[in-house]
């Protein structure tokens, strides 16, 4: 690998990164879409739109990386935008918000260490923002088991997927803990 240049040493090391999703836990995985995704467009960092008052763009971002995952914003910011799902929700971050076939309205069935490590819930620590795209009225949150605040979006707890970076859908639609995952609309629906 000495004599490879350095972008494509970046590809092999992605690749053999694991570029799916899917765990270790000996749940079913069963991935429809063929390919995952990647969503080119920038992250959004200006001041949120409704959902109360403008959160700045350092009270609506976590900390970077994985670990950053499992942070709670000082206040959330979802926003919509175009994918190869049509128009659906991010933080921040730029990091893919999903849904869980299987939670009920303004209640998570993702409660489990296994799916709570794999799907991190959406945190924040003061009400969540709408940036653009985003529709303020469907915003809101819900207290989880261990104390958190979590987003909900037209009353569908919100989560990422632990293995995705910034930009990146690798589980739209697979079958993990009991349920299928989905990115979700700006409607606040499942992407189909």
């Amino acid at each position: 690998m000495r004599h490879l240049r350095p972008s494509v040493i970046a590809v092999v090391i992605l690749v053999l990164a694991g570029a799916g999703c899917g765990g270790s836990d000996g749940t079913e995985q069963r991935q429809t879409d063929a390919d995952s995704s990647v969503v080119t467009e920038p992250t959004d960092t200006a001041a949120g739109e409704g959902g109360g008052e403008p959160a700045t763009a350092a009270d609506a971002r976590r900390p970077p990386g994985e670990d950053g995952l499992r942070v709670a914003a000082k206040r959330a910011r979802i926003t919509a935008k175009e994918s190869p799902f049509g128009r659906v929700l991010f933080d921040a971050n730029g990091q893919a918000i999903y849904v869980f076939e299987i939670d009920r309205p303004n209640r998570s069935n993702c409660t489990s260490d296994e799916c709570v490590e794999a799907w991190p819930p959406v945190l924040t620590r003061e009400p969540p923002t709408a940036g653009p795209g985003a529709d303020a009225d469907l915003l809101g949150t819900i207290r989880r088991g261990e104390g958190g605040l979590q987003v909900t979006y037209n009353g569908r707890p919100l989560y990422f997927y632990e293995h995705e970076g910034p930009g990146e859908i690798k589980c739209h639609n697979v079958d993990l803990h009991g349920g299928q995952w989905w990115v979700v609309t700006a409607r606040g629906d499942p992407a189909v």
